[in-house]
């Protein structure tokens, strides 16, 4: 122990002297640390990736019998291990039926095909018997009460509904997606219906939430995100493909559908309705596309699943989307996955659907030395998986990812990692004795950031509110010497640094 704490002076020294770097480097192990005893409080171990499922508190709106308000209802929704909140509050209201004095929210017989959430964005697809609603009148309310329901639930800010993979809409502009509101469902028809018979009159604009979709910079996703586009007149596709070519305000993990507008890809773009009665949006772009895609670096594949996934959600009764490179039709799309082919030439959301991910939050070491959150794009699947939202953190920053550095010292991997258990709130962080060996040098500062990126990535989860620490299955007092691990440990919001990734 005594040449391993000489190591220590010496690393203490180096650093006050401005010499030693933010990010320490794991030495080979030395045998002379040994494993710490065991602390006073101790949990089961975990073991493996486990996420117990728990139980929340919702409110759900439903149609009012007379079809002119929602009315809400508490309910206790429980969320097992495999799915999200979001998706068992779609699946509660479509179970119903409601409290009394209320309707059905959808015709019998409909189901939720998908839901799929990034950060505070919700998007519900039902299954195509939704589309036999009564009137007008209930299909507005049954996207209401799904939107105000979702809204309600802590982390969720926007949510749009499609009905089997495309956007619908009871008026002729497109209804977009939507927040929580204050105002009563019967403000809101009258609202929207007077904005649909202006529509026509070219001089005037109305304001959409659109949920568009952007290339991930790892091109294996495109992730929804939520932008407010302006419609001029009742012609909607140019603000989309404007705003599919806008970076401002986009997060460094995703890049533009298309190229900004001084360089435009799409040189025609129009509605049109198919002989075999299918209503797509035409696309022809430059005959040089890979050529240009190539020299800006841009997936093809990317570009066609962000356009037919933005352009299918918004556009109402659209059913796909067609492109034409010059005088070609594309018959196929090279996908991750492998060739798509494009049926008919029309390109659907269906096609897409496995590749829409989400963005989960991680935390690296700043210049400045405090934490900096970090998006990274993850499937469906992996996002709720403890292990792949803290298995990130073991690698180096991504190309797009400037001034920061791992928190892990180098020569740990996830398989350092021997299980996290998600249950009543809390995460339980087992690591191997590797991990505490390869920490030993670090510094106070070192040791600060280690420690809350791993309890700040983790209580990220909305299941996640404190974080236990445990070095092959025991609880230990300390992972170097300055922070407590006795206890759990709840976020530190104060270790963030103020800029956005």
């Amino acid at each position: 122990m005594k040449r391993a704490a000489g190591l220590l002076s010496l690393a203490l020294c180096l650093l006050l002297a401005g010499c030693m770097p933010l990010t320490a480097v794991l030495h080979p192990l030395d045998a002379d640390y040994d494993m710490p005893l065991p602390g006073a409080q101790s949990v089961a171990p975990a073991v493996g990736d486990a996420v117990v499922g728990r139980e929340v508190e919702a409110t759900l709106y439903f149609p009012s019998a007379d079809q002119q308000d929602l009315v809400p209802t508490r309910a206790a929704i429980a969320v097992p291990a495999d799915a999200t909140l979001a998706e068992c509050l779609a699946r509660a209201l479509l179970d119903g039926p409601g409290p009394a004095g209320t309707r059905r929210l959808a015709p019998e017989g409909v189901s939720v095909l998908s839901v799929r959430q990034s950060e505070e964005t919700v998007v519900v697809d039902l299954s195509i018997g939704a589309r036999a609603v009564e009137d007008a009148r209930q299909l507005f309310l049954m996207r209401a009460a799904l939107v105000n329901t979702l809204c309600g639930a802590e982390g969720i800010d926007v949510a749009d509904v499609l009905i089997a993979g495309r956007a619908e809409s009871p008026f002729a502009l497109p209804c977009g997606a939507g927040r929580a509101e204050a105002s009563s469902p019967l403000t809101q028809w009258t609202q929207a219906q007077s904005e649909s018979e202006r529509a026509g009159d070219e001089t005037l604009s109305f304001g959409r939430t659109a949920v568009l979709y952007f290339p991930a910079c790892d091109g294996r996703h495109i992730v929804p995100q939520a932008r407010d586009i302006v419609i001029t007149g009742a012609d909607a596709l140019p603000a989309l493909l404007a705003a599919l070519a806008d970076d401002g305000g986009l997060d460094a993990a995703l890049r533009p559908a298309l190229l900004p507008s001084d360089n435009p890809l799409v040189s025609g773009a129009e509605i049109v309705m198919l002989e075999n009665g299918l209503r797509v949006a035409r696309l022809t772009f430059d005959g040089n596309l890979s050529a240009i895609l190539e020299r800006a670096r841009l997936s093809a594949w990317q570009m066609y699943a962000a356009l037919t996934c933005t352009l299918t959600e918004f556009l109402p009764g659209l059913d796909g989307v067609q492109v034409y490179v010059g005088d070609g039709q594309l018959v196929r799309a090279d996908t991750p996955e492998g060739d798509v082919a494009v049926e008919n030439g029309v390109m659907t959301r269906a096609m897409f659907e496995r590749m829409i991910g989400s963005l989960s939050t991680i935390y690296m070491t700043a210049a400045d030395g405090s934490l900096k959150p970090l998006h990274r794009a993850v499937a469906a699947a992996d996002a709720l998986s403890p292990r792949m939202l803290l298995s990130p953190l073991f690698g180096g920053p991504e190309a797009w990812e400037s001034g920061v550095s791992r928190v892990i010292p180098d020569g740990l991997s996830v398989d350092d990692l021997l299980g996290v258990r998600v249950e009543d709130g809390e995460a339980v962080l087992n690591l191997s004795a590797a991990f505490y060996a390869g920490c030993q040098r670090l510094t106070a500062q070192q040791e600060r950031n280690l420690v809350y990126a791993l309890v700040n990535t983790l209580t990220g989860r909305a299941d996640v509110n404190a974080v236990r620490f445990q070095i092959e299955g025991e609880t230990v007092e300390t992972l170097v010497r300055d922070i407590c691990l006795v206890g759990p440990l709840v976020r530190n919001p104060g270790l963030i640094s103020a800029a956005q990734p």
